[in-house]
């Protein structure tokens, strides 16, 4: 028998149909937030690991996303070559440069970026930062595929800057709702991935925001959702029956299919100010589940 017949296997059907996966339940990463903020913590990254749990054998939050924080101390920095078709970075503290190749750019507190994966970068910062990132690593990790590079990657190097997100939030806060829309939502695109209408062609980034007395309904769909809080107000978040108030800096996990909802308590007096409107950063794999046509979205 030669090699490559000796490598065939043949299972049955109660085996290979319909396969269980450990379940993934919702929580909030509390204390890799803190660590992210302390003032002893050493330059390096934070890994948001659940792979013990999902049984990936590489870190992972979600069965497609990874995600991490990256405290840099003042004059130092983080290198790195990520495994994934493409990365999204959000400035939370701090200031410095970005060096990938022959790109130079600049970032500050309130920046995003998304950018190709498989890119030698080096962070510098000019004053003590921490940035959160996500990644699609897990899922070329299990396809057992590599980043493609330059003209060919998915996109190109984005930069969101804070100024300009401020303006597209501002009209965001004031534009009137509909009892269908689904939520006060801003989605981040890129230019090759525009057609698609997401910020990677796997991946969607949007700001989310929930104003006083307003509340996001219960909903579900296909894709994993990770929420992190930019301006908690007096918000929170029920998740599979579990109540998560917002708190800043620190990451929500929403798992597949679990359906959840967004409420902001109302304000008691007084005009509404930008800090009454909570405001959360999410990432999802949903490019995914729009390319195959099974997003599955649906108020709960």
């Amino acid at each position: 028998m030669s090699i490559h017949a000796e490598r065939a296997r043949y299972v049955p059907v109660e085996q290979g149909f319909n396969i269980a996966r450990p379940a993934l339940e919702p929580q909030a990463f509390v204390a890799e937030a803190a660590r992210a903020f302390a003032a002893g913590t050493p330059t390096g990254f934070i890994v948001l690991d659940l792979s013990s749990v999902l049984g990936t054998g590489q870190p992972a939050t979600t069965p497609f996303m990874l995600a991490r924080y990256a405290r840099i101390r003042r004059g130092e920095t983080v290198s790195c070559r990520l495994a994934a078709s493409g990365e999204i970075w959000a400035v939370l503290q701090g200031s410095g440069m970005l060096a990938r190749a022959a790109e130079r750019l600049s970032w500050q507190s309130g920046d995003m970026l998304a950018l190709p994966g498989g890119v030698a970068s080096t962070w510098r910062a000019s004053d003590d930062a921490v940035l959160w990132l996500v990644t699609d690593e897990p899922m070329l990790a299990f396809l057992g595929v590599r980043s493609e590079a330059a003209e060919h990657a998915p996109i190109e190097t984005t930069l969101y800057r804070r100024d300009a997100i401020a303006r597209e939030l501002r009209a965001l806060y004031r534009r009137p709702m509909a009892p269908d829309t689904p939520g006060r939502a801003l989605f981040m695109a890129s230019a090759r991935a525009e057609r698609q209408g997401t910020c990677l062609p796997a991946m969607t980034l949007t700001l989310n925001a929930v104003r006083p007395g307003e509340a996001q309904r219960p909903h579900r769909h296909n894709a994993a959702a990770l929420v992190l809080a930019l301006r908690e107000a007096r918000c929170a978040s029920t998740i599979g029956g579990q109540r998560f108030p917002w708190t800043e800096n620190v990451t929500l996990l929403t798992p597949a299919g679990a359906p959840h909802d967004h409420r902001n308590a109302p304000r008691i007096d007084g005009e509404v100010e930008d800090r009454d409107i909570a405001l959360a950063l999410i990432v999802q794999d949903g490019g995914l589940y729009y390319h195959g046509r099974t997003m599955g979205f649906s108020f709960a």
